[in-house]
C-alpha cells in the first residue's frame, strides 16, 4: 500500500521533481526499515526477491526481460553461472533461481561498495551458500588497474569513465583476474557466461581463451559497447578476428543491424549449439 500510494505521488509530482529528489532517501529508508532490514518484497521478471529499496531502479521490475528469457529457457539445474560485471546482482539472483536447487553463480564486482550492496542482496535472499562475490575486475592479464566508479553507478567501468558520470566518477585501484586464472584456481568450469563490462568485453573474452576452447557448449552472452573500444584498446577487426579464433557466430539479442558497431546485447554460438 505504501509503494502504491508514493508511486501516485510521484506520477503525480513528477519523479524528477525537486521535492520527489528531496524525501527519495526518507521513502527509502522507511521501506527498509519496514522490512527489518531484509529489504523489501520485489518482482524481477515475475521471480520474488527481496532487495534494498534504494536499488529498485538498478533492478526494475522487468529488467532485460527479453535477454531474461533468453537465459531462463537455456539454463538448467545445477548449471555453474558467471556473471562477470555483476553490479547489485539483478543477473546474479536470476541465475541463482533459473539453475537452483544446486546451481552455483560466480558474481565478479570490483568496486567495493557495489559488492558489498550485492552480498546484502544475495543474504536477504539466503543464496550465500550458492552464490560467491569476487571483488575483483575481470580483463586479459592479471594484476591491478584503475576503475572509475561513481557509486553503484551501472556505467562504472575500467580505462576512462563513462560519458554518463564522468562529471563525478573518481579512481580507485582494483585487482584484475581471468576468467582462466579464475577456472584453474576454483575448480568451477562455467556453463553459462554473462559479460557486461562496459567497453572491456573483449579484455574478458581474450582472458577465457582456453575455457572458451575448452566448452563449446558454453552459453555465452555479451553486452556489447563498440563506442567505448577505443579507451579498451579494442577495435573492430581485432573484435571479428577473436570471434573467428573462437569459431562463434553473432547473434544480436536486442534487435542490433551490425552487433559489432551497436550497442547490445549478443549471443556468441558456436555453429554446433542450437
Amino acid at each position: 500500500m505504501i509503494q502504491t500510494l508514493a508511486n501516485w505521488v510521484a506520477n503525480s509530482l513528477g519523479r524528477d521533481s525537486w521535492i520527489i529528489r528531496t524525501f527519495r532517501p526518507t521513502y527509502e529508508n522507511t521501506l527498509n526499515a519496514l522490512g527489518f532490514g531484509d529489504g523489501i518484497g520485489w518482482a524481477i521478471n515475475g521471480v520474488p526477491f527481496r532487495i534494498d529499496a534504494q536499488f529498485r531502479s538498478a533492478m526494475s521490475k522487468h529488467y532485460d526481460a527479453d535477454l531474461a528469457n533468453f537465459f531462463k529457457e537455456r539454463i538448467s539445474p545445477g548449471a555453474v553461472c558467471f556473471d562477470i560485471g555483476a553490479n547489485v546482482g539483478v543477473y546474479a539472483l536470476q541465475f541463482a533461481e533459473w539453475s537452483k536447487p544446486n546451481g552455483t553463480v560466480v558474481a565478479f564486482e570490483p568496486n567495493p561498495p557495489t559488492a558489498a550492496a550485492l552480498r546484502r542482496h544475495i543474504a536477504m535472499n539466503q543464496l550465500t551458500q550458492r552464490v560467491k562475490v569476487i571483488e575483483e575486475a575481470v580483463a586479459d592479464q592479471a594484476g591491478t588497474a584503475e576503475f572509475f566508479a561513481a557509486g553503484c553507478d551501472l556505467t562504472n567501468r575500467l580505462g576512462a569513465p563513462s560519458p554518463f558520470i564522468s562529471n563525478r566518477a573518481h579512481t580507485i585501484s582494483v585487482p584484475i583476474t581471468t576468467v582462466d586464472e579464475y577456472v584453474a584456481h576454483s575448480g568451477l568450469e562455467p556453463d553459462v557466461m554473462l559479460i557486461d563490462v562496459e567497453g572491456f568485453e573483449i579484455q574478458v573474452l581474450r582472458g577465457a581463451y582456453q575455457v572458451l576452447k575448452r566448452h563449446p557448449e558454453m552459453l555465452l552472452v555479451v553486452e556489447m559497447h563498440p563506442d567505448a573500444w577505443e579507451s579498451a584498446r579494442t577495435t573492430r577487426q581485432q573484435t571479428a578476428g577473436l570471434f573467428q579464433e573462437l569459431g562463434v557466430s553473432v547473434v544480436g539479442l536486442s534487435g542490433q543491424k551490425d552487433p559489432l558497431e551497436e550497442y547490445g546485447s549478443v549471443w556468441l554460438r558456436r555453429s554446433s549449439v542450437q
